[in-house]
């Protein structure tokens, strides 16, 4: 993982996110896009039926937008279709790395009828809202508690292998509602994440997993490619992803992270920075925002 020294000599000039809403496509010819301007146009996507979603951004990615990220949670966004301001966001979206963490923090936050829209050098690009764990973002700033919902959401979508590998993401949100056929499709618990990506720059990332029953017990199915919940032999204290590691999730497990399952046996709750059952200390912290993932047989 890159320093944070070299982190910080990103796009110093992104103070927040600042935007103006762009009109609605009408059905009048005259206001629809002539055929060079829809070439230029390049949707950055990240696909989901439900709650069902790709994964393949590095920890280092995240990392190495971090500086972006945490003003970007000052920002107010508007509803509808909004045009990006490039004079502060044009740092960000100028690096194909940049772009990627930008749309995977909008598909985490903002529902499905949001998109951002920007021009870089010429190209159109898309931002969709996907799952909309912080609706409200569109009218005031990023509060505590949709940063860590964005922040739970990016962590369990990062995948240190770069493979674009289903998942079901579950939690204690209305956005994370699950139906019958992805839990018997997505049967394989992997384990838990939350966190807050958008604390000070001044400080470490709080960005923690810990490890489900089934990757517990050996990898099989979806589990083969993602390692993100599971113990790094060579860096005690911390996951095969880079991520700070808080044990096994769940009581299948003598000493667990987790205080709680939900009744329906989907995701967990209240999860703590260390096995709190074990060492109840005051640095512990408890994280009510948990994304709980799920893969394939």
């Amino acid at each position: 993982m890159r320093s944070a020294a070299s982190l910080s000599m990103l796009s110093l000039a992104l103070g927040s996110l600042l935007v103006g809403c762009v009109e609605s496509p009408t059905d009048d010819p005259e206001d629809s896009p002539d055929a060079s301007a829809r070439e230029s146009t390049a949707t950055s996507s990240l696909v989901a039926a439900n709650r069902i979603t790709l994964n393949r951004i590095t920890l280092n990615r995240i990392t190495l937008n971090r500086l972006q990220a945490s003003r970007l949670a000052a920002g107010r966004l508007t509803s509808g279709r909004l045009k990006i301001n490039m004079a502060v966001a044009g740092g960000l979206l100028a690096t194909e790395d940049g772009r990627e963490v930008f749309s995977l923090i909008v598909s985490c936050a903002m529902p499905p009828e949001i998109t951002l829209v920007g021009d870089v050098a010429g190209t159109t690009f898309e931002f969709p809202g996907e799952i909309g764990l912080a609706s409200r973002w569109k009218d005031i700033a990023l509060d505590q508690t949709g940063q860590r919902w964005v922040s739970a959401c990016m962590f369990a979508r990062v995948n240190a292998h770069e493979v674009a590998l289903p998942i079901s993401i579950r939690g204690p949100h209305v956005a994370l509602a699950t139906s019958r056929d992805e839990r018997e499709g997505f049967p394989l618990e992997e384990g838990a994440f939350f966190g807050n990506l958008f604390v000070p720059l001044d400080q470490p990332i709080p960005w923690f997993a810990c490890r489900g029953k089934d990757q517990a017990r050996g990898e099989t199915g979806g589990l083969v490619d993602r390692d993100c919940t599971e113990p790094d032999p060579q860096h005690p204290g911390l996951t095969q992803c880079g991520f700070l590691f808080a044990g096994d999730c769940g009581n299948f497990a003598a000493k667990h992270a987790c205080e709680d399952f939900s009744e329906s046996g989907t995701f967990y709750r209240d999860c703590h920075t260390q096995p709190f059952r074990l060492f109840p200390v005051p640095y512990d912290h408890v994280f009510p925002e948990v994304i709980t993932t799920f893969v394939t047989p």
